[in-house]
Parts: C-alpha cells; sequence; structure tokens
C-alpha cells in the first residue's frame, strides 16, 4: 500500500513563488521507516508561479493514479 502526497513549497526565501512535490510514502514499511527520506519516492513537481486549480491538479495527478491502480491490478 503507498500513499500519495502534494506538498507546496517555496524554493528561495524573500520570494512570492511556490512548487509542489508529489511524493509517494510506502505504507507497508515499519512505522519508523516510513517517513525516512531514504523511503520517500519523488515522483512528480509541480511548476509555479502558484498552486494549480483543483481541476489543474487533477489532470496532474490523473496519470500517476491510473499507473498506481495499474501497479495494484498486479502483471498478467
Amino acid at each position: 500500500m503507498v500513499s500519495l502526497n502534494v506538498d507546496w513549497f517555496q524554493p528561495s526565501d524573500g520570494m512570492h513563488y511556490s512548487c509542489g512535490g508529489v511524493y509517494l510514502t510506502i505504507n507497508n514499511l515499519p512505522r519508523g521507516s516510513r517517513m525516512k527520506v531514504s523511503n520517500i519516492i519523488l515522483v512528480g513537481m509541480i511548476p509555479g508561479p502558484g498552486e494549480p486549480t483543483d481541476d489543474q491538479l487533477q489532470n496532474f495527478l490523473r496519470p500517476m493514479i491510473a499507473e498506481l491502480n495499474t501497479l495494484y491490478g498486479g502483471a498478467d
């Protein structure tokens, strides 16, 4: 099982520009290891200059979610 997370940040201090990182965490790992940097997978970046609308975010995430659903179904 995995979790898909989006986190917004400003790449530089004093800028009015934000971008987003899209991360996967593996929930099957032990709780103490799950959130270690070495176990978090950066799967995408959403460029700024600001946060997208809900529709834009869904359009960006849709291919990743489709791929995760395919992986969940297993190999033929």
